[in-house]
C-alpha cells in the first residue's frame, strides 16, 4: 500500500509539473520536445535508479542515482510553488483582476515565471545540499535518579547518530565527516540508531566505508541496532541481511538485536529488533532478569509506542528514523504521525530523545531539522559498586 501510494503521488506531482512547464514554455513551441524529453528522462531516473541500479557498481549508476534522487526535491518544490501560482492565478481570474503587466504579453510572462521558478529550486537544493553535508551537535544533559555500579564518574556521555543510510549518495567521505564531529565530543559510548546502511550492502563494502568506525574513539564501544533500511536490502540478496550484520561487526560495531548487555558493571544498553524484521520481543520481556537499579538505555530505530520503555522503567530511549521529515513541509507531517517525531520528550521518569538523522532518504537535501549528532550527559546521583 505504501508503494502504491507513494507511486501515485509521484506520478501525479510530475505530470502536474510538465504540464504546467509546457504551457510555461510557449514562447519557444518548436523546442518544447526538448524540455518534454528532458523532463521524463530525469523524472523516470529514480525509478529506474531504484530497480536497475541498487546493486550495481560503478561511477555512471551512481550518479545517475544521485540525479534521480535530486528530482524529488525539484518535485516537491516545483509542485508547490507551481500550485501557489495557479491559486492566485484562478484568485485573479475569478476577482477579474488582470494586471496589464502580465497579461500584455502573456507568454512571456509565463516563460519568465517558469524561469524564475527553477531558479529558486535551484537556491533550496543548493542550501539544503549544504545543510545535508554538515553535521551538527545537539547537547542536552538528563538526570537519573539511579546508582552508577563501577563507572569513575558521575557522568556518562553517550553520543548517538541515526539514519546516516550509507550507500550510493552518502558514501566514505559523508561517514568521516559524522565520526570526526563524533570524536570532537569525546564519548564514553556511541550508539546508532539504525539505518546504517540506506540497503544493498555491495556499494557500502566494496569501497569499505565502514572502516571509518574504526577511528571512533570510544571507552565503552560502538553499539547499533537494525532500521528498516537495514532489511531492505534483501529485496536484490536474500543474504543482505546477514552480509550487513557481519561486515559491521567486523569493523567494530556491535548489533544488539533484541538483546541486553551489561556494561563494566554499571549500565544497561538495550538492542529491539526493528518493526520491519518481524516478530520481536516486548520491552518487558526483554529487559527480564536485569538489575533495574542500574540505569537502562534502550535503542529502538522507529519511535512508536513509547508508553511502552515508560512502562518498562527505561531511563533512555534512543530512536530515529522520522528524519523530522526532512525536507519542508513533510515535516508538519511526520509531527502528526509521531508523540515525537524529533527532539527531547519525557515521559514520567523515562527521557527519549529522537534524532532527525545524519543522513537522508532521497535526495541528499535537507530543509528541515539537519544532519544531527546527539550529545548526551547523563548524570547520575551517585556511585556505588554492587
Amino acid at each position: 500500500m505504501f508503494f502504491v501510494i507513494a507511486f501515485s503521488v509521484y506520478t501525479i506531482g510530475n505530470v502536474y509539473l510538465f504540464v504546467r512547464g509546457w504551457q510555461s514554455l510557449e514562447i519557444i513551441e518548436r523546442q518544447r520536445v526538448w524540455f518534454a524529453a528532458i523532463f521524463w528522462i530525469v523524472a523516470l531516473l529514480f525509478i529506474v535508479s531504484q530497480v536497475l541500479f541498487r546493486s550495481v557498481s560503478g561511477k555512471l549508476s551512481e550518479v545517475l542515482f544521485i540525479i534521480g534522487s535530486l528530482w524529488i526535491a525539484v518535485m516537491l518544490y516545483g509542485f508547490l510553488m507551481l500550485l501557489v501560482i495557479d491559486i492566485l492565478r484562478i484568485i485573479g481570474l475569478a476577482s477579474n483582476i488582470k494586471p496589464d503587466f502580465i497579461y500584455r504579453n502573456y507568454p512571456l510572462t509565463k516563460a519568465v515565471i517558469f524561469g524564475t521558478v527553477c531558479l529558486v529550486i535551484s537556491a533550496i537544493l543548493a542550501v539544503g545540499y549544504g545543510n545535508a553535508h554538515r553535521p551538527r551537535a545537539t547537547g542536552i544533559k538528563i538526570a537519573i535518579d539511579k546508582q552508577a555500579g563501577q563507572i569513575a564518574s558521575p557522568q556518562l556521555r553517550v553520543v548517538m547518530v541515526s539514519d546516516i543510510h550509507l550507500g550510493r549518495i552518502a558514501g566514505r567521505k559523508s561517514l568521516a565527516r559524522i565520526v570526526d564531529a563524533i570524536n570532537e565530543h569525546n564519548p564514553d559510548i556511541v550508539m546508532l540508531a539504525g539505518d546504517v546502511f540506506d540497503g544493498a550492502p555491495e556499494p557500502v563494502i566494496e569501497d569499505d566505508m565502514g572502516i571509518e568506525f574504526a577511528r571512533l574513539k570510544t571507552k565503552y564501544g560502538v553499539y547499533m541496532v537494525c532500521g528498516n533500511h537495514e532489511y531492505i536490502g534483501e529485496r536484490s540478496n536474500s543474504n543482505a541481511k546477514r552480509i550487513i550484520f557481519d561486515y559491521l561487526d567486523s569493523r567494530g560495531v556491535k548489533l544488539l538485536l533484541d538483546t541486553v548487555v551489561l556494561i563494566d558493571g554499571s549500565f544497561y544498553v538495550a538492542g529491539r529488533k526493528d518493526r520491519m524484521g518481524g516478530a520481536r520481543k516486548s520491552i518487558t520481556n526483554l529487559l527480564q532478569g536485569i538489575d533495574s537499579r542500574l540505569p537502562i538505555i534502550i535503542l529502538d530505530h522507529q519511535p512508536y509506542n513509547l508508553e511502552e520503555a515508560e512502562r518498562a522503567g527505561v531511563d533512555l530511549q534512543l530512536s530515529g528514523h522520522t528524519h523530522h521529515g526532512q525536507m519542508w513541509p513533510l515535516n508538519h507531517i511526520t509531527r502528526k504521525i509521531y508523540e515525537q517525531d524529533w527532539g527531547f520528550l519525557q515521559k514520567g521518569k523515562s527521557n527519549f530523545y529522537i534524532s532527525c538523522g545524519a543522513g537522508t532518504w532521497g535526495p541528499p537535501v535537507r530543509t528541515a531539522g539537519y544532519s544531527e549528532i546527539v550529545v548526551i550527559d547523563m548524570v547520575f546521583n551517585q556511585i556505588k559498586s554492587y
